[in-house]
């Protein structure tokens, strides 16, 4: 199975993101003080190469939660009120124990090691979430999420403190215009105040979605080609002196360009997400 993305998918879906949700988008109401972050534990994904990497290309987002919610690409998993045996009977209503048996044996699961609950919120879907592609996510007492999916137990780490930090930093100095469209082109514009271009960026590198892997040094330009089984992007970064950095994504059927100009003791970041 083929799980490469073409950018005009990429570039949908972050449009739709944009149009669908508002700016602070994973944090929904949750108070970013108290914001934890989760990426995807790709060594924990038992399976051949080929699924593995399916997985990954389907799975891959940076998640946001704290006690009372969890949200993924703006689509919120409130949690469930109960205690272990509340728990317990919850899942026994979607055969969870049942449909994942053998994956629970592999990592020898049992109750006693989930912390918390979480049931995608049916009472505010947006339109993204309508028909999303998992319902239940578990926290376990070692602070890992844990995502039942298509047979498949798949585990989220949570990002060290200093990590966490400059994410919710970012977002507490975060403001966002509204989004400009036309025809299919979308350009979204945010101040980063008391933030560099380097803090913006790298706050901005934790979520994969951005594909914002490389380590960046004021003046340094660089260009590279990332190719993995489900995702292909070109990339190019230029300075313009000190204060402006311009970096362009190239996908199978479109581009994405960001301008970071640092300006007045704030960043403004410009996206603009073109799709073929």
């Amino acid at each position: 199975m083929s799980v490469r993305l073409s950018l005009s998918y990429y570039i949908l879906f972050n449009i739709l993101l944009l149009i669908l949700l508002p700016p602070l988008a994973y944090a929904s109401n949750i108070d970013s003080n108290k914001n934890h972050y989760y990426l995807i534990m790709k060594d924990k994904i038992n399976v051949e190469k080929q699924e593995k990497d399916w997985f990954i290309g389907a799975l891959d987002n940076l998640i946001t939660g704290n006690k009372q919610k969890i949200s993924i690409s703006g689509c919120d998993f409130k949690r469930f009120e109960g205690n272990k045996k509340n728990i317990n009977n919850q899942l026994k209503k979607i055969n969870f124990f049942e449909n994942y048996d053998e994956e629970l044996n592999k990592y020898n699961l049992l109750l006693n090691d989930f912390d918390e609950l979480f049931l995608i919120d049916s009472s505010n879907l947006s339109e993204m979430c309508i028909g999303f592609s998992y319902t239940t996510i578990i926290l376990l007492n070692d602070n890992e999420l844990m995502i039942p999916y298509k047979q498949h137990l798949i585990f989220y780490k949570q990002l060290v403190n200093t990590d966490e930090n400059k994410i919710n930093n970012l977002k507490r100095n975060e403001n966002c215009l509204q989004y400009k469209q036309v025809d299919m082109e979308t350009t979204h514009t945010c101040y980063y105040q008391n933030m560099t271009i380097l803090d913006v960026y790298e706050a901005m590198s934790f979520d994969p979605s951005n594909v914002f892997r490389k380590k960046i040094k004021i003046g340094e330009d660089f260009s590279d080609i990332y190719e993995d089984d489900y995702l292909r992007v070109e990339v190019e970064y230029k300075w313009k002196g000190e204060n402006k950095l311009e970096i362009v994504q190239y996908f199978d059927g479109g581009v994405t360009y960001y301008t970071f100009v640092n300006q007045e003791n704030r960043t403004k970041l410009i996206t603009k997400l073109s799709p073929d």
